[in-house]
This record gives C-alpha cells, structure tokens and sequence, in this order.
C-alpha cells in the first residue's frame, strides 16, 4: 500500500515536537498495516470515525489533540492523507 499526504499535512509535521511527530506516524503506520494485512479499517482500535456532510468519504483519526483526515482508495489499494492539525483547526 502507498500511504500518500498532501503539503499542509507534511508541514505541519515540520512544525511540531518530535515525540507527537512520531506518535502521528506510528498510528498511520499502524493503519497502514492493517489495511493491508485484515483489508479493514480498525474504527474503534484506533480512534477513526467516518465523516458526514461536506466530509463524506472521508475518515477523521485522532491522536491526542491533533486530527487527521484521511480517505483510503481500495482500488488503487492509496492511503491519501489530505490534512494534519490541532482539533480546533481542522473542521
């Protein structure tokens, strides 16, 4: 599986701390994985919720108090990133 991101997703990485950077790419990574190896999406396992209304399509995964949005294409077998940032920015 490609895990692919946007620019705003990997600044924003580039701007924060070191040990939250790592957490946020442990939990893709984990994602990632279990994609590939169950060809599900652990919703409760890692704290993923899909989206509604202008959103819809997409799946939000939270990592203390940042959020990631994200969309799995199964055709393409693409894990696309579209944003990374805090709870209150996001939305």
């Amino acid at each position: 599986m490609r895990v692919e991101a946007t620019n705003q997703s990997l600044k924003f990485l580039e701007k924060i701390e070191d040990k939250l950077k790592e957490r946020i790419r442990l939990k893709i990574r984990k994602l990632a994985l279990a994609i590939d190896n169950d060809g599900i999406i652990p919703f409760k396992e890692l704290s993923i919720k899909k989206l509604d209304g202008s959103w819809k399509g997409y799946y939000r995964m939270i990592v203390g108090k940042v959020r990631i949005i994200f969309i799995y294409d199964k055709e393409q077998n693409v894990l696309f990133i579209y944003e990374i940032d805090f709870r209150g920015n996001i939305y």
